[in-house]
This record gives C-alpha cells, sequence and structure tokens, in this order.
C-alpha cells in the first residue's frame, strides 16, 4: 500500500465555501464526496452558510453526521432561533443563533479547531471583505451570516459586519491567500434569489432625485429631508445592495500559481429559505464533487505538485 503523503510532501488543499441559505447545503455533498475519495482538507474559506458548514467540519464532526444533523432541520427549529428586536438596524437581534453555533462548535476558538478555518464579513461602512481567523468562532459566524435588514450587524472594534456574501460570495482568495496551493471553490450562488433585480431598483430609486423628484415630490429637496429619518435598516440594506453591484462587476485576484477549480452544484432552482430540499441540496453537491475528486487525485500524483513546488 502506498504511503500517503505528509502535509508537508503535497500541496495544501482549501476549500471555498459560498454562501446560499439552503443552498450552502451543497457543501456537505462536496465535503461527503471528497472525503470518500481520501482528498485531505487542510484550508476552509466560508462565507454565510459556507462557513457555519466549513466551522462544523473543522470542529472534528464526522461529514455523515453533519448529513444527519442538517437532514432533521425543521423550520420550527429555526423560527426557534429568530430572537426579535426592535427594527432599527435588524429584525432579528442574532443572540440566540449565536448561541446556536456557540454548541455547534462547541464553544471553540479558531486556534482550538482541527483544520484551518478563515471565515469572511463584510465591513457595511466601508465595503471591505473582513477575513475572521481568531477569537470565539461562533461570534465570526454570527457576523458572517448577519443578512443586512434581517439581522442585525455584529460590532466589531471600529467594523460593523454583516454577511459576507455581500462583498465575497465565494472566498477563493481568502482561501488562497491563507496557503492553500490547490482551491476549490464551490459556487451555489444562484439568480433564484433574484438579487440583480433588487440591485436595479435600487439604483433607480437613488437616481430618482435629481430626475423625478420635483414631479413626484414638488420638493427638489425631498429627498435630502427623507434620507435622514429613514429606518437604518434601510440604509444596511442599500448600502449591501450597493456593494453587491460593486463586486459582481469586479473578478477577485488569485495568485497565478494557485490551481483552483470552479464547481457549481446544480442547485439554482433552490431558494435560499427552501431549507426542506436538504437532501436534493446534498446530493447536487456530492455529483459535482466526484467529478473534481477524481481531477484532484490525479494532480495530486503528478510528479510537478510532489513537493509543493512553485506554490
Amino acid at each position: 500500500m502506498e504511503e500517503r503523503r505528509t502535509v508537508e510532501e503535497r500541496p495544501r488543499i482549501g476549500l471555498a465555501l459560498g454562501g446560499g441559505g439552503a443552498r450552502g447545503y451543497a457543501h456537505l455533498g462536496v465535503l461527503k464526496a471528497f472525503r470518500e475519495a481520501n482528498i485531505p482538507i487542510d484550508v476552509i474559506a466560508g462565507t454565510s452558510m459556507g462557513a457555519v458548514v466549513g466551522a462544523a467540519y473543522a470542529s472534528g464532526y464526522r461529514i455523515d453526521e453533519l448529513i444527519d444533523m442538517a437532514l432533521q432541520i425543521r423550520w420550527r427549529r429555526l423560527v426557534s432561533l429568530a430572537d426579535p428586536t426592535i427594527p432599527r438596524q435588524g429584525v432579528i437581534a442574532g443572540n440566540r443563533l449565536e448561541k446556536y453555533f456557540d454548541a455547534l462548535t462547541m464553544g471553540r476558538e479558531f486556534n482550538q479547531l482541527e483544520k484551518t478555518l478563515i471565515v469572511v464579513a463584510a465591513d457595511i461602512a466601508t465595503g471591505e471583505e473582513v477575513r475572521i481567523n481568531s477569537g470565539p468562532v461562533a461570534r465570526a459566524l454570527r457576523a458572517s451570516t448577519a443578512v443586512p435588514g434581517i439581522f442585525c450587524p455584529v460590532k466589531s472594534g471600529r467594523r460593523i459586519l454583516v454577511d459576507g456574501s455581500v462583498t465575497s460570495p465565494v472566498p477563493l482568495a481568502a482561501a488562497a491567500e491563507a496557503g492553500a496551493a490547490v482551491v476549490v471553490a464551490v459556487d451555489v450562488c444562484s439568480p433564484v434569489d433574484r438579487t440583480d433585480v433588487l440591485v436595479q431598483a435600487w439604483k433607480c430609486w437613488k437616481e430618482m432625485p435629481s430626475k423625478k423628484a420635483y414631479r413626484l415630490t414638488g420638493a427638489p429637496g425631498f429627498w435630502r429631508f427623507l434620507k435622514p429619518v429613514l429606518p437604518e435598516s434601510v440604509n444596511i440594506v442599500s448600502r449591501s445592495l450597493d456593494l453587491y453591484d460593486r463586486y459582481v462587476n469586479t473578478s477577485p485576484r488569485v495568485t497565478p500559481s494557485v490551481r483552483r477549480w470552479l464547481l457549481r452544484p446544480a442547485v439554482e432552482d433552490v431558494r435560499w429559505y427552501e431549507f426542506h430540499r436538504v437532501r436534493e441540496c446534498i446530493q447536487a453537491g456530492e455529483a459535482v464533487g466526484r467529478q473534481a475528486a477524481d481531477q484532484i487525485k490525479a494532480l495530486l500524483k503528478t510528479e510537478d505538485l510532489a513537493g509543493g513546488a512553485g506554490h
């Protein structure tokens, strides 16, 4: 039996797990396929639901345990995690969700995880991608899943953090810059959520004062009067749409020497809230994961990567 190469003798392999609500359970299928193919994972970078799946896996659960947990999810349980608050920055505070994440990750901090994990959030004030790899994992997950307008943002020092999907729907660069020489990015974004429609509607609304405000309101200064009294949550949502629009018009920069695969499981017709379709999403992830696994195993056998040279 051929002796397996150690991490020092082979290229470090990373996963970049994107956000997409229920569609994110496809990540479990990819992990299952890789596990069955004996493909090691050294680095995981996750956004939103991808961060939750990645953190659970890095905490030491077996993949079959995670799949069983996912299949048992019911809307009643999800609703119980909501703690409504005065809708200033969001309608759900997020404290109960953080407690759930703390239980899921067994109260661990990043340095206690079994694999390198980077949780990606977005600073709603500056528009920057924020990579979290220290401190309590549960707190980081709360920030990365704080959907603008629904969950209250998480304050971290001077930063105001929200769902990482706003700026990094698939955190490929984060995985590469954490030391992975081979990165498998799993994209579960979908037009079914119609983010593009929201972006276009917001653009039209922003442009309206200069074009139609006088005709509609009879007051040229109407927009200047309205903006300060808008709920803060509306401003947060509008800012997130601006940032998302900026992201889709740019490409993440990744070091050319990094080998990368982009997997798109067939979950594009699953809406983010359709958690009753978990099994379908897992199967879709498993299908694309198996295809990629064969290619990655062949790559790992090639002589030019035997010592991680050039990476």
